[in-house]
């Protein structure tokens, strides 16, 4: 326990404090008036000290307060001799000092050794020699002077800029750009042939390298000789050599070795060379590539920045910040012909024009049939199931509509809505995370932000992209996100084979009907598709050419599907009762235009009860809402109840109303099986965890009637519904509900508050219009083209 200390002002001090029973306060004149005049006198002269004293502190504190600030003093004349002069660099400092502090941007918690996702997306080499000597080879794996010779000329012809060390980190770790083509040399194991035959050549081509140094080698001569510290501090102060660490002695597998050695290795060799060379080293490279996740952690706490290995691969793509890959020598070629940097900028937001109308185009470019729709306010929907696209265009009186992004079940007869990576949608309004082993996946591919008229595609990081707030840092008025496939094309230019395949999307050379979203170069959004089969590169090939600015590629193949006022004009897969395939995610375009003449205006109040179960019922598939909308009614009225074991479009739409509020609480572990219409055990503790159930600190207390089983729950007057809880088994701390009456079906009502469907765009428009003269400079063709 720390003892506590007087409160100082500043300049450190102490703040007086008035005593208490001091013999001025709460005295009566009287009573001091009768005091004898010696008495009197002393008090008095005691006041008269403790008046100066505070007097002299204040004037020590104004003094204080007016010397650090003199830029108002001056405004005061007399009250201040001008201050001396002070150094320039002591002057800077004050003034520094002075400036109101700059409000800082908030910074989003990340894994300190992960990737960023823009550089998962590049191709940088590093490049791994050893010794380097100027006659023949020793060992198998030294280099002579001319082989090193040859490969900086090939990388020179090939317009590959070698780099330091620092700006591989930043980039790798913050996404910094990079020239178009860079490499990182590295050299191992200290030999002195890289001083006398490496260090001349990086001179004479002016290229940067790092050498990674044991330190107990140093100027010990071995099989090999190796630098010395003089040598290395020549080096070092040429700007073009970064030393980093190897060890102290080169142990061949730090996995093996006890802690306190293990230490010696990582610890000693940072701090020798920090003493030898004056600066601070922040790189290590693993003798033989060995390591586990001890000895990570062993670098971690050492401090070190980054790491590399011997495994063969472009840094990019390696796992985290202390396992980058290199390339040996002898890959050279390979590296250099992959190497690519991509240049994606930190991607600013589009600025959508919606006041044009809908403009759906068929053009055969290349051989490639595609057809587009620009123009309109778009927004997404997130159904609580798989529903055709048309259905749900219709549903939510859209003009025109296609699949959305992938869901992390394909299978054809699954219902599954659960989608790969973070979404929120118009419909729900909810922010539904990704699965944590989706979100690594898709580390680094396109996360797509729609606001208030206004796009923005940025790469999706897993460790600050998973929390809605996070994301509001990015887009304060974000209204619906969800992750793509792979960038198509971005600031107008198509992405490269390699650059596409930087994404390892596995189904991106595959030859499908191919879906997209972006926009183009008129600043409206654009939805499209192929009706020829094309793989993701011939697909990004074309989209320049028709005036796509910035694209995305969305779920493709059989689930392709665009839909244009209640047309089908595409589609992946059909069958005879089924003309596109169900899909759980869309986007939906909206006609201003048409909205504005139509006026469309909600004719029920969404907070009545007939309103709230008619959206609940639309949920639905068409076919079965008069049934279920029946069922619940008589629910409702108090002539039935939905009980256990119970099939039918009832128990589904309960179950996607469920389904709804489970995900707007973030409960994402009940109704794993999703709408399969059985009243069983799912929906039986749903319905007692959503309705009856309030989690405070970790308990329970049930809010209707009826038995628990367990001495923690209390009744509480939430719902005065009469619900018969399961007692068939031991009680095991789960509730489950066998029946719903009419205030359980209330209150689920109440609950999910579902207004009828209806558009899911505002028709307002906030924004300066457009000019009147703005024109499509596409040409739009007939309408009978597209059929």
């Amino acid at each position: 326990m720390t003892s506590r200390q007087p409160p100082t002002r500043r300049g450190g001090h102490p703040v007086p404090r008035a005593k208490r029973g001091s013999p001025f306060l709460g005295r009566s004149l009287s009573s001091s008036a009768q005091r004898p005049p010696t008495q009197l006198r002393f008090r008095l002269l005691r006041f008269l000290a403790l008046l100066t004293t505070v007097l002299g502190f204040g004037t020590g504190a104004l003094v204080a307060w007016a010397t650090a600030h003199p830029a108002w003093v001056s405004r005061l004349s007399g009250l201040l001799p001008p201050p001396a002069e002070l150094p320039a660099p002591r002057a800077e400092a004050k003034a520094a000092r002075q400036r109101p502090p700059l409000p800082q941007q908030p910074q989003l918690q990340r894994d300190p050794f992960a990737l960023d996702p823009l550089a998962s997306l590049s191709y940088v080499p590093a490049i791994m020699y050893h010794d380097v000597v100027a006659g023949r080879k020793e060992v198998w794996f030294d280099t002579t002077a001319a082989e090193l010779r040859q490969h900086f000329e090939a990388i020179k012809q090939a317009g590959l800029i070698p780099i330091h060390i620092d700006q591989l980190y930043k980039h790798l770790r913050d996404g910094d750009p990079l020239p178009e083509k860079a490499i990182l040399l590295t050299f191992d194991d200290a030999y002195l042939g890289l001083y006398e035959n490496a260090y001349p050549l990086l001179k004479e081509y002016n290229y940067p390298a790092t050498y990674f140094v044991q330190t107990g080698f140093v100027g010990v001569p071995t099989s090999k000789d190796h630098f010395t510290w003089d040598q290395m501090r020549e080096m070092d102060a040429s700007g073009l050599i970064d030393f980093a660490a190897h060890t102290v002695n080169h142990p061949p597998d730090l996995r093996v070795l006890d802690d306190a050695r293990l230490r010696r290795e990582v610890f000693d060799c940072k701090t020798k060379l920090e003493e030898e060379l004056g600066h601070p080293i922040h790189y290590f490279a693993y003798p033989e590539g060995n390591r586990d996740e001890r000895v990570k952690q062993y670098l971690a706490e050492a401090g070190y920045w980054m790491a590399f290995t011997m495994d063969p691969g472009f840094t990019g793509q390696s796992p985290n910040l202390l396992e980058v890959r290199r390339f040996n020598q002898f890959r050279i070629t390979e590296a250099i012909i992959g190497a690519r940097t991509f240049t994606l900028s930190r991607s600013p937001d589009y600025w959508l024009d919606v006041t044009q109308p809908l403009a759906p185009t068929d053009e055969v470019i290349d051989g490639v049939r595609i057809l587009t729709i620009r123009g309109g306010r778009a927004a997404t929907v997130h159904a609580e199931r798989r529903y055709e696209v048309r259905t749900l265009a219709q549903r939510y009186q859209a003009d025109a509509g296609i699949n959305g992004s992938f869901f992390s079940i394909p299978w054809i007869n699954s219902a599954s809505n659960v989608m790969v990576g973070p979404v929120m949608a118009a419909n729900h309004k909810t922010f539904i995370p990704g699965r944590p082993e989706d979100d690594k996946v898709v580390r680094g591919r396109p996360l797509v932000l729609l606001g208030r008229d206004r796009l923005r595609f940025v790469p999706f990081d897993p460790d600050t992209m998973t929390q809605l707030d996070n994301l509001r840092q990015l887009m304060p008025d974000v209204t619906d996100l969800f992750v793509a496939g792979l960038w198509l094309v971005k600031d107008g230019r198509a992405l490269s084979p390699a650059e596409i395949d930087s994404f390892r999307l596995s189904s991106a050379a595959e030859f499908r009907p191919r879906a997209f979203f972006g926009v183009d170069d008129q600043d409206q959004v654009v939805i499209g598709v192929t009706k020829t089969h094309v793989n993701a590169a011939i697909l990004a090939s074309l989209l320049p050419k028709i005036g796509i600015r910035e694209a995305v590629l969305l779920d493709s193949g059989f689930s392709t599907s665009l839909v244009y006022r209640g047309e089908i004009l595409a589609t992946g897969h059909a069958g005879p009762n089924q003309p596109s395939r169900p899909v759980p995610h869309a986007i939906l375009l909206y006609d201003l235009t048409r909205l504005w003449r139509e006026d469309p205006q909600q004719q029920a109040s969404a907070n009545s009860p007939g309103s709230r179960l008619e959206g609940l019922v639309q949920l639905l598939p068409s076919g079965d809402q008069e049934v279920a909308k029946a069922q619940l009614e008589s629910i409702l009225a108090g002539q039935r109840t939905l009980k256990r074991g119970e099939r039918g479009p009832a128990v589904v739409a309960v179950q996607l109303g469920l389904s709804r509020l489970a995900a707007q609480q973030g409960r994402l572990d009940l109704l794993p099986s999703g709408p399969d219409g059985v009243y069983g055990n799912e929906v039986a503790q749903a319905v007692a965890e959503l309705l009856l159930t309030d989690r405070v600190s970790g308990t329970e207390s049930l809010a209707g009637g009826g038995e628990t089983g367990s001495p923690q729950t209390t009744p509480t007057p939430l719902v005065a519904g009469t619900a018969t809880l399961s007692r068939s088994r031991p009680w095991d701390g789960v509730l489950r509900v066998d029946a719903i009456d009419a205030q359980l079906l209330q209150r689920l009502l109440e609950r999910v508050n579902l207004a009828p469907a209806s558009v899911l765009v505002d028709t307002r428009l906030e924004r300066p219009t457009w000019p009147l003269e703005r024109k499509p400079t596409r040409k739009l063709l007939p309408r009978a083209a597209l059929d």
